[in-house]
């Protein structure tokens, strides 16, 4: 079985909700609380709440609604085997979805998108939609999506024969399952758990490690008696499919038969065959190998009825059809084989066109994830920005304070851990507020400005040597495992480069350019040590700098004079 549980849907990612009136707050909250329909034979009772969102999303031109509303409509389309319909809204859902930043469901819709993909058969385009489901995941820590996701992708690598990746991916999904049992219904959080055994054990199944199997077996008996103790109710036909082929694999007829039966209880639950499809091909094959054919053409003949009217996908049909072909000959009935046969062929040359059709719906959905991706890094160029914006300051381009104590204290602690040199340099202009009052502020900012373009050119050329603007005229340098004489070779060069900062007039110092008084504190630190020991240190140099006459610098390697 592909899986898809649409019904729990966790929080705890920043979304973009907007508040609305409390009649459409009452109607999403109406179609979220009735998603469980979906599950039951009720689901054709779910459309009128779908319906009702896009008319609100239609009237309030609200990117969320629409993005709530493809999503319902999305699961409503599913659970009827409405291929095109679904793929439509995943794919409509998903541009919205990225809008608003709901990226559960960006990650669910990718995992549905997948299961309907793998349903015609394409596996590789399948594999890719899960992949990009998973992505969301581990980006947003879903981990009870992630689970169903990779659920479903090890499904893929199952039926494709490769049965050791469809292990390790069963292997990845249980963990999830077990790193996240917080959905708020715990019989269906149970009845997942056991989707995943019984699938694992198929497969186990397939490559003959039996007592593996029955481990998987023992687990999903474990899982049943706590879903009873709680009154719960579970999917009766996926499990009692696997429990069915197991006691066959453990040759206990009479278990297999009582499993059959419960199976066949429970049969209109499969009529969503596209997301049970797994558990029904398991069940044709049990019926294969028990060779009881005419029971199985009862099973099959129900299926291609469904795939008629639902016009399913050629892959799907064919699966049954050739089963059904295969049970004609068994039986000998020429009859069913001949009219079988014809239908396959015409089915097959239709798929020729609906297959460029395919095609061509492929090439649109191809522009739409480009589009969508494209979308994807213009939001995360925009947060890049802001970030840098929120971290930086306005005038100068310099990392600002709140930057400057963050990058300060990870750089302590590293050199507190390597045992290196950890220094802090104030430095100021000198004079800077006679410029100011002199010359006026524009004037001013000229001189900030151009002092910040010295620093940002010696931590270009410097390694380890990090410049931020601390206030005012004030900027700060951090410097990491650099010696004193490293240290007053850039505190000297960048003396020497603000002769190229030219004054409008000769300063009180009597020069005709900027000049800067620097002050510096630097040495291993020890354990007891805080930024402020440094900085305050530092502010100290600078003031013995500036009361011995400005325009120079020195460099502590003390806290305090000895």
């Amino acid at each position: 079985m592909f899986y898809n549980n649409a019904v729990y849907i966790k929080k705890g990612y920043k979304q973009m909700k907007p508040n609305f009136d409390p009649v459409i707050e009452e109607c999403i909250k109406e179609a979220r609380a009735n998603l469980y329909m979906i599950r039951t034979s009720r689901h054709t009772e779910y459309k009128p709440y779908c319906d009702r969102l896009f008319a609100y999303a239609a009237s309030e031109q609200s990117d969320y609604l629409f993005a709530q509303a493809y999503y319902c409509m999305m699961q409503y389309y599913a659970c009827v085997n409405d291929h095109i319909n679904t793929v439509s809204c995943a794919m409509e859902g998903i541009k919205y979805q990225q809008n608003t930043q709901e990226y559960e469901l960006v990650a669910r819709s990718y995992n549905m998108l997948g299961i309907f993909t793998a349903s015609t058969g394409n596996g590789s385009q399948a594999v890719d939609y899960y992949l990009s489901s998973i992505d969301y995941c581990n980006q947003y820590h879903f981990d009870h999506v992630q689970a169903l996701a990779t659920l479903n992708l090890a499904d893929v690598f199952h039926r494709s024969l490769v049965y050791n990746r469809a292990l390790y991916y069963y292997e990845e999904a249980e963990k999830y399952f077990l790193k996240d049992p917080t959905s708020p219904e715990p019989c269906i959080y149970l009845d997942e758990l056991n989707n995943l055994l019984c699938n694992k054990g198929h497969c186990l199944l397939s490559i003959g490690q039996l007592e593996k199997a029955n481990e998987c077996g023992r687990k999903i008996l474990h899982n049943l008696e706590l879903i009873h103790e709680k009154g719960g109710e579970y999917i009766l036909f996926t499990t009692h499919v696997y429990l069915a082929a197991l006691a066959y694999a453990n040759q206990d007829m009479e278990l297999m038969n009582h499993h059959l039966e419960i199976t066949l209880s429970d049969f209109h639950s499969s009529d969503a065959y596209t997301t049970y499809l797994s558990d029904i091909t398991a069940l044709i094959q049990l019926y294969m190998k028990l060779e009881k054919y005419k029971e199985l053409v009862k099973i099959l003949d129900y299926y291609l009825q469904k795939c008629k009217e639902d016009h399913a996908p050629f892959y799907i049909y064919s699966i049954f059809l050739g089963k059904r072909i295969e049970c004609a000959t068994q039986l000998r009935d020429d009859n069913s084989y001949r009219y079988f046969f014809q239908l396959f062929i015409q089915l097959y040359h239709d798929s020729g066109t609906q297959n460029s059709e395919s095609v061509l719906h492929a090439e649109t959905v191809h522009k739409e994830r480009l589009r969508v991706q494209k979308l994807q890094q213009e939001m995360l160029l925009l947060n890049e920005q802001l970030m840098v914006q929120s971290q930086h300051d306005a005038l100068t381009g310099l990392p600002n304070r709140a930057y400057l104590n963050n990058y300060a204290e990870e750089t302590l602690s590293k050199a507190l851990k390597n045992q290196v040199n950890f220094g802090i340099e104030i430095l100021d202009i000198d004079f800077f507020k006679s410029v100011n009052d002199t010359y006026g502020h524009m004037e001013g900012d000229h001189y900030l400005t151009a002092v910040a373009d010295l620093l940002s050119r010696i931590t270009e050329e410097y390694s380890n040597v990090f410049a931020a603007r601390y206030g005012g005229d004030e900027f700060v340098l951090v410097y990491y495992d650099k010696s004193v004489d490293e240290i007053k070779e850039i505190m000297n060069q960048l003396k020497l480069s603000t002769v190229s900062v030219k004054l409008p007039a000769i300063s009180q110092l009597g020069e005709d350019h900027v000049t800067l008084s620097q002050g510096c504190c630097n040495r291993i630190p020890e354990p007891l040590n805080r930024l402020w020991d440094y900085l305050a240190r530092a502010d100290t140099v600078l003031y013995d700098v500036k009361k011995k006459g400005k325009n120079n610098y020195k460099v502590s390697e003390r806290f305090k004079k000895a």
